[in-house]
């Protein structure tokens, strides 16, 4: 009985380590947000929510992202991903989110986000991650889900990837 109570405990400690690891990385190495801001009035017939992490290859996507809406009757939200908890993605007809994977999971904020929306039909998920070749698992998910290194010469061609879809849910929302 004993060595089956210790075999539980070792277990749930081991359990527990994995756990730690996998997500202490994104206390220990924290990431700064982009700053917050809004482009056109939230009255626009189309929204989109934009949330990032702040790092040269982001804020570039960011911007293609920002450039490519100037002018354009379609109120634009931009956050920080530690300002997902505020946000319902319901409001939107798009949600576009860029995030880093570390120790090979999503950032927690967004993870937590994903868990608030069961239908995730609008969402479009950028994960950066060394290689590029990173993607979360789907468990059920419906998000699209695209996934670069950050690398500076695939801003224009990742950008791209992002508004064609962004475009798409536009269109049918």
């Amino acid at each position: 009985m004993k060595n089956r109570q210790y075999g539980s405990c070792a277990l749930l400690l081991s359990w527990g380590m994995v756990l730690a690891g996998c997500y202490a990385p994104q206390y220990i190495f924290r990431q700064r947000d982009i700053q917050p801001y809004e482009m056109n009035m939230p009255t626009q017939p189309k929204k989109v929510l934009v949330a990032s992490r702040s790092t040269e290859f982001k804020d570039a996507v960011v911007e293609r992202i920002k450039g490519s809406f100037q002018g354009k009757r379609i109120y634009l939200k931009f956050i920080g991903i530690e300002n997902l908890k505020d946000e319902n993605g319901g409001d939107y007809d798009a949600v576009v989110i860029l995030n880093t994977c570390m120790n090979w999971t999503m950032d927690r904020h967004v993870e937590a986000f994903l868990k608030r929306h069961p239908y995730q039909g609008n969402m479009i998920i950028l994960t950066t991650s060394g290689d590029g070749d990173w993607l979360p698992s789907m468990k059920e998910r419906t998000f699209d889900a695209v996934s670069s290194a950050s690398k500076m010469d695939r801003v224009d061609e990742i950008a791209k990837r992002i508004l064609e879809r962004v475009q798409q849910l536009l269109l049918v929302g």
